[in-house]
């Protein structure tokens, strides 16, 4: 791990005293290679626990610190739980703030390690146990002191009744762009989220006094700035994949989603029903075959073939190829599947979720690939407009098809970063979308599955000649309800890391070749923060500038 922030300025200004040299050298070394640990365990009314060890900030990321974690406490794998480090908030008050990057890290390391660093590790409930049930219905003044309430208020959308995205942009597009009118890019620049994680606590002044979800929009909104905290996960991304109907209690949450659970089970058990023997085992050959090279180096996912985990990750593919034979299974759906089943750690549920994200993305699975072709013209309209002369360099290499860019438009992106990056960079992209709900659930499973999900009403089918073409605008770019098929964000993620590598593949004149090796070479391993800083700044500029009521180029669409 890079070395913490800071500290060669400070090693730079502590001139040794004459005689005392070598110590003082000795001892700035030692400080530097060692930082002492002192961490607290809280874990619902169980007295705390205590460790102390100590450890080189120069190789401890946060993932080394967490398994540290696990084996000190004994946790056995658990994953809710969450680490924060004393500090001192932007008031200077000392506080515990949270541990979620490596950037948070190094920061730790260079503030807050003397006399040593303070740790506090706070174990989440699981979904089953009482204490969440109560927390999800819960009122927001049963847990919240009037001061947090007050801090945390604020107007609402003075747009309310309009699209999503309109509402969006009044103010994300003010928001972000007087942060980008101090930035300036680099190859490399560090920078942190603007806001911190959504927390449950938070999230809970989003809620009436019956559990009902009363502020969508701005719940959305509050993500798009900073994520969500991971135990809160499994809960806030329910809603961001559009798995409830509009208007539940906690209460009729909780009922809904258990009765969601039996139904999947159902279905998991009508596959020799709904499908041929011959059908059923080239389905399952397919999905297994995906399943067992999915995000294996995560924890989650490690281990046998025989695993848990996976076995429930091949289990609910099939069951939503076998119950949708119009879209069935293809290639690159378990990464879609992957994060969701990680973060709800329940298949039922996840299987709901898969669904959610589905009715969006089916279309990009089609075989006629008009999906993605709208997407592709997009990107390509959209790099030529942002930057022209990289569109040219890319034109002359003959790379200007942007085929490079396929896994990233096929997966939204989730390849792309560390799997817990992507976690925050998926939840940022489905906040910037419009709430859609499903109108209406279907009494009971049973039905002709072509017609649609069993669990919740198809939207947008993949046949549907409508929504396949590139639209013909008159206009510069398309407005954002059709740009990127619905979702602009995501382009705009595409090209902020293009421009994060614009200088250094011209710099090097790479060739088609070299560039889409470049980028392979780059998978997993994009800087989230850097990334998501300049996508939003440059998705505020094309809200607030309204570049699709300009006269520009009709003749740009069309030649896309």
């Amino acid at each position: 791990m890079a070395t913490a922030p800071g500290s060669s300025d400070l090693a730079g200004s502590r001139a040794p005293s004459p005689g005392g040299g070598v110590q003082a050298a000795a001892a700035e070394e030692e400080e530097r290679e060692v930082v002492r640990v002192r961490v607290k365990k809280c874990e619902s009314f169980l007295p705390p626990e205590f460790r102390s060890f100590a450890v080189d900030p120069q190789i401890t990321s946060l993932d080394v610190l967490q398994h540290i974690l696990i084996r000190a406490f004994d946790l056995n794998g658990k994953k809710n739980f969450g680490i924060s480090y004393l500090g001192r908030d932007r008031l200077g008050q000392e506080a515990y703030l949270s541990l979620l990057s490596d950037w948070d890290l190094s920061t730790a390391f260079a503030t807050a390690s003397k006399p040593y660093l303070q740790l506090r590790v706070d174990i989440r409930p699981t979904e089953d146990s009482p204490l969440l049930e109560d927390w999800d219905i819960i009122s927001p003044k049963d847990v919240i002191g009037s001061d947090v309430l007050l801090a945390e208020k604020r107007s609402s959308l003075t747009t309310a009744a309009l699209p999503f995205t309109q509402s969006i942009l009044s103010q994300v597009g003010r928001t972000l762009s007087k942060v980008q009118q101090v930035l300036s890019w680099s190859y490399g620049e560090d920078v942190k989220p603007f806001k911190p994680p959504l927390s449950d606590a938070e999230f809970h002044t989003y809620l009436n006094h019956e559990g009902q979800l009363s502020r969508p929009e701005e719940l959305r909104l509050r993500i798009y700035h900073g994520g969500v905290e991971p135990s809160l996960r499994k809960v806030v991304w329910r809603y961001l994949l559009n798995v409830y109907p509009d208007g539940l209690t906690g209460r009729e949450r909780m009922d809904y989603m258990k009765r969601k659970s039996r139904e999947y089970e159902q279905l998991k058990s009508e596959w020799a029903q709904r499908a041929s023997p011959e059908d059923l085992e080239f389905i399952r050959s397919t999905v297994l075959k995906d399943v067992l090279r999915t995000d294996r180096a995560h924890p989650y996912y490690a281990g046998p073939e025989d695993g848990p985990h996976l076995r429930a990750l091949h289990d609910l593919l099939t069951t939503y190829a076998v119950t949708h034979p119009q879209v069935s299974y293809c290639q690159g759906m378990s990464d879609l599947a992957s994060p969701i089943l990680a973060v709800m750690d329940h298949e039922g549920h996840a299987f709901v979720c898969f669904c959610g994200i589905m009715k969006r993305l089916a279309a990009n699975f089609h075989p006629d690939g008009r999906a993605m072709a709208t997407k592709f013209a997009h990107l390509k309209l959209l790099l030529r407009h942002a930057d022209p002369d990289f569109y040219q360099y890319l034109q002359e290499a003959g790379a200007d098809d942007l085929f490079f860019c396929y896994r990233w438009l096929l997966l939204e992106l989730k390849r792309e970063f560390a799997f817990d990056d992507a976690l925050r960079m998926l939840e940022v992209t489905w906040s910037s979308l419009p709430p859609d709900p499903p109108e209406h659930e279907e009494a009971s499973p049973a039905g002709d599955a072509a017609a649609g999900s069993p669990l919740m009403p198809e939207a947008g089918s993949p046949q549907d000649p409508g929504k396949s073409l590139p639209p013909q605008h008159p206009l510069g770019l398309p407005p954002p309800q059709e740009f990127g098929r619905g979702n602009p964000f995501m382009l705009f993620l595409c090209l902020a890391i293009l421009l994060e590598h614009r200088d250094h593949i011209m710099r090097n004149g790479l060739d088609y070749n070299e560039l889409a090796m470049h980028f392979d070479r780059l998978v997993r391993k994009h800087h989230l923060g850097r990334v998501l800083r300049r996508a939003k700044a440059l998705f505020a500029d094309y809200l607030q500038s309204e570049v699709w009521d300009s006269e520009e180029g009709a003749e740009a669409t069309a030649s896309s």
